[in-house]
């Protein structure tokens, strides 16, 4: 069997397409045990809220494709992979939490009513908040170190920090060891190795496997894996803008520009591959009239 390309889950697609369907739960399940401290009963029958890709969300530049989910004690949990850290992360995911954590309580109810909310950061690179691989950050007193509430839970999980080497004893520790360089690998053999340890991600890279084989599979990812490039390529050209006209401002104009142009352009392959054109629709945002003119 030959493999067409590689995949790593450090891209966003790849990793919602593993973790995010309604077929791997468990696999969902079995990574999360590894990260919280929360009884495996409570994890188990968890439910995803966001269980399709939303429409724009392959390449448009607010589309994030994280992993939204609830458990049965009503915790809602948020997960997401960012290929780098950068200086606006920190403000950024907790104005994500504070946005989960209120969004949910209806006019009139009682702030008891609000949910337990947790994000899990992970990074690829750059993270500089700490040494550890994996980080939990809540609200304490400052003096005696004592939580004011446990419904602030925020995760960093350190890429960078995943050697090929794993002295962990910890079985729990171990296992997080395991899938975390998993998640960051693009070699074949290291995830069949790892693999071989684990049902769950033995279930884990049969569904990579099966995206090895599927040119639609190939499409996606790659055009994920563009985005990031391009909107890398975006922000040098804002911030270049914004020394004459304001860094913020450029910096938007940079993103909004090369936003349309990535739109057109996959629009512009998928109809010369003969997709169906609400398809197109909906993996690039156009209007079909749009589509119809390229």
């Amino acid at each position: 069997m030959n493999q067409l390309f590689k995949i790593t889950l450090r891209n966003d697609y790849a990793f919602k397409r593993i973790f995010g369907s309604e077929e791997n739960k468990d696999v969902l399940q079995d990574f999360l045990e590894c990260i919280l401290d929360i009884s495996p009963k409570n994890i188990e029958g968890l439910e995803l809220l966001d269980k399709e890709f939303q429409k724009d969300s392959i390449n448009d530049k607010s589309g994030v494709l994280d992993v939204k989910l609830s458990l049965k004690n009503n915790t809602i949990i948020d997960i997401e992979i960012q290929t780098r850290w950068n200086s606006e992360f920190v403000q950024r995911t907790i104005f994500y939490w504070a946005k989960m954590y209120t969004e949910n309580l209806k006019t009139g109810e009682v702030y008891t009513k609000l949910p337990k909310c947790i994000t899990i950061n992970i990074v690829g690179n750059g993270f500089n908040l700490n040494t550890l691989l994996h980080s939990e950050y809540n609200v304490v007193e400052k003096h005696i170190n004592d939580r004011l509430s446990d419904e602030l839970e925020i995760h960093f999980l350190n890429l960078a920090k995943v050697e090929e080497n794993n002295n962990e004893k910890d079985e729990k520790k171990k296992k997080l060891y395991n899938w975390l360089r998993f998640i960051k690998t693009d070699d074949r053999e290291v995830r069949n190795m790892l693999a071989q340890e684990s049902p769950m991600m033995t279930k884990a890279n049969e569904t990579i496997e099966v995206m090895l084989q599927d040119p639609k599979e190939k499409w996606l990812y790659e055009n994920r894996m563009k985005y990031e490039h391009d909107k890398a390529s975006w922000k040098h050209i804002g911030y270049k803008e914004g020394v004459k006209c304001g860094i913020a401002q450029g910096i938007q104009r940079g993103f909004a520009d090369g936003s349309y142009q990535a739109k057109l352009e996959i629009a512009r392959l998928m109809k010369l591959k003969e997709f169906d054109i609400n398809l197109i629709q909906e993996i690039s945002g156009l209007p079909i009239e749009e589509i119809e003119k390229l």
